[in-house]
């Protein structure tokens, strides 16, 4: 397990799954707790053909690297508040570019209905993590596939934001790893 500097005085750890080598990322600040974890585009692959995706479409959310996102409130006291996630607000930062993550809303229009069926949208929507959530007090969570765009095997930087009652709070998180496509 290593911490990782992060600005905002944010708690991130790194920790390497010791079977399947895969890295996940704790954020902990205040009464967020925000988790991401590698997913070998295989992964996501064999995910969505099983869906009823093709094999093309597959490979492509697969190679913009899929991360489970898991967001929890941790304030144990119900007076704390929610806690508000709009991924909208969340930055990728690659060398001195800087850009927005390619939502489950934008994947979605590009797709034809001759393209994904609905049943296979469907699964998709559930799978992927909400791009607007509230999380009340005392534990409550979600989790879901996020797709940040990178390549395989890239690096980057990224800008969390978040909402407690009515303070923004913002986080990056340095050095996130996309899973190699191995």
């Amino acid at each position: 397990m290593a911490l990782l500097p992060a600005s905002g005085f944010a708690r991130v750890e790194k920790t390497v799954d010791p079977t399947t080598q895969l890295s996940s990322w704790k954020l902990s600040q205040a009464g967020l707790e925000l988790k991401l974890v590698q997913r070998l585009p295989d992964q996501t692959r064999g995910f969505f053909q099983a869906r009823g995706f093709s094999k093309t479409i597959a490979d492509q959310i697969a190679t913009h690297c899929v991360l489970q996102t898991i967001a929890r409130n941790r304030a144990s006291d119900a007076a704390a508040g929610a806690i508000s996630i709009d991924l909208n607000e969340w930055r990728i930062r690659q060398g001195d570019k800087v850009r927005g993550l390619k939502l489950k809303e934008s994947w979605d229009a590009e797709w034809g209905d001759d393209q994904v069926s609905a049943a296979s949208r469907i699964a998709f929507r559930w799978a992927t993590f909400p791009t607007r959530q509230t999380f009340e007090p005392a534990g409550d969570y979600n989790w879901g596939m996020t797709s940040f765009g990178p390549l395989p095997g890239s690096r980057f930087d990224l800008k969390v934001v978040w909402r407690e009652g009515d303070e923004q709070k913002i986080v990056w998180i340095e050095a996130l790893e996309c899973a190699e496509d191995r």
